[in-house]
C-alpha cells in the first residue's frame, strides 16, 4: 500500500515541531529552578554571617572584659602597696625601734616605762593621719553610753558611770564607731600602785 507524501510531510513537520514545544518548555523552566536554587541558599549564607559575626563580638567583649579584671587586680594590688608603704613610713620608729626595746627591757626588768612612751608618738600621728579619734580616755569615769561603750554587765543602764578600761575609736569623718571604748563599774586592778586613776568624765 503507497503512502501519500503530503502525510509523510506533515507527520515529519509535526514531529519537529513536538520537539521544538518541549525544548522550549524545558529550558524555559530552567531558570526558575536555579533562581528558587538562590533564594533557598541565600538564607542560609546570610545567617551563617549573622553568627560569625556575633561570635566576634562575643569574643572581644571577653577580652574587654579579661583586660579590664587584670587592670582591676593590677590597681588593687598597687593601693595594697601604697598603703603598706604609707603605714609602714607612718610607724617606722616604732617598728625599728621594737626588736632593741623588747631586748634591753628582758635584759633590764626594772627600767622605767616612761623611757619607752615616746617610741609610741608614732602612733598617735598615724591615728591623726587616718582620722580616728579615740572614744574617752583610760580610766576616765564617764556616763555609760551603749553607743560608745562594751561592757560584759548586761545590767549596767544608761548613764550609769563607768570606768573606761581601753579606750575605743571612730572615724571622725565619716562618723563612725570603729572600735567601741571597754568599761567597767571597777577601776582595772593596777599591780604595785595604790594612786586613785578616776578621772571626772568632763
Amino acid at each position: 500500500m503507497s503512502q501519500d507524501p503530503n502525510l509523510f510531510w506533515f507527520g515529519c513537520v509535526l514531529w519537529l515541531v513536538s520537539v521544538l514545544v518541549i525544548f522550549n518548555l524545558v529550558y524555559s523552566h530552567l531558570p526558575k529552578k536555579v533562581a528558587a536554587t538562590q533564594k533557598q541558599v541565600h538564607p542560609i549564607k546570610y545567617a551563617y554571617v549573622i553568627n560569625t559575626d556575633e561570635e566576634k563580638e562575643i569574643a572581644q567583649l571577653r577580652q574587654e572584659c579579661a583586660r579590664l579584671r587584670q587592670k582591676l587586680q593590677q590597681q588593687s594590688q598597687k593601693l595594697r602597696e601604697d598603703f603598706q608603704y604609707n603605714t609602714f613610713y607612718q610607724l617606722e620608729t616604732l617598728l625599728t625601734n621594737y626588736p632593741t626595746v623588747c631586748k634591753v627591757v628582758r635584759e633590764h626588768p626594772d627600767l622605767p616605762a616612761k623611757n619607752i612612751l615616746p617610741l609610741f608618738k608614732s602612733l598617735d600621728k598615724i591615728l591623726a593621719h587616718w582620722g580616728y579619734e579615740a572614744i574617752g580616755s583610760p580610766l576616765a569615769q564617764v556616763p555609760y553610753n551603749p553607743q560608745l561603750h562594751q561592757t560584759d554587765d548586761r545590767d549596767i543602764t544608761v548613764g550609769e558611770k563607768v570606768y573606761i578600761w581601753f579606750v575605743g575609736y571612730q572615724d571622725s569623718k565619716l562618723e563612725h564607731i570603729i572600735s567601741p571604748a571597754i568599761v567597767s563599774r571597777n577601776l582595772p586592778p593596777i599591780p604595785n600602785s595604790t594612786k586613785s586613776y578616776a578621772v571626772n568624765f568632763t
